[in-house]
């Protein structure tokens, strides 16, 4: 016992650190990538989340969880960007270009280009920089359902029906 607690001991600052670095690493990729956060994109981080998080838009999205899968959608195979995923213990290809992967501690990325990713896990953890949308959804997990912030915003329970957010703005046009 002493030695789970020695390695929880370890391992606590470095999930805090993570969390921490989600967001500025998302928005650095980003930029590294040619596709610099713009005026009006907005932010999502969903912290140690359980249930249901799925992101469409364009821009970037990092994350990971504990247990479940991810399904990922590139909305664009032309504009060259590729998801990334590690951990993960099965994979198959779906129909319309979607890719599911499942298991334990996976990780996955897709910066740049239009992206649909919907992650069904327990201890999920998001950052998702760009313009669309988020659906967040802790059905089952009332007791932990993890917690979001929304473009910087405070950390609120994740909620426990389907709930939609709208990542950034649309921006405003010109006065004529």
């Amino acid at each position: 016992m002493a030695i789970l607690t020695q390695a929880m001991r370890r391992f606590f600052p470095l999930v805090l650190v993570m969390a921490l670095l989600l967001p500025a690493a998302a928005w650095a990729a980003t930029a590294s990538l040619g596709t610099s956060r713009a005026p009006g994109d907005g932010t999502l981080v969903v912290d140690n989340g359980n249930g249901s998080v799925v992101v469409r838009a364009r821009g970037g999205i990092l994350g990971r969880f504990d247990q479940g899968s991810v399904i990922i959608s590139d909305l664009d195979p032309t504009d060259g960007r590729v998801p990334v995923v590690s951990g993960a213990e099965t994979f198959r290809f779906l129909s319309g270009g979607r890719t599911l992967y499942s298991g334990d501690d996976i990780r996955f990325r897709m910066i740049g280009g239009l992206f649909r990713v919907q992650v069904n896990a327990t201890g999920i953890d998001v950052s998702a920089v760009g313009r669309g949308t988020a659906v967040l959804d802790a059905s089952g997990f009332t007791d932990f359902p993890g917690r979001y912030s929304i473009d910087g915003g405070p950390f609120h329970p994740v909620p426990g029906r389907a709930t939609t957010y709208t990542l950034g703005q649309t921006p405003s046009l010109p006065a004529k």
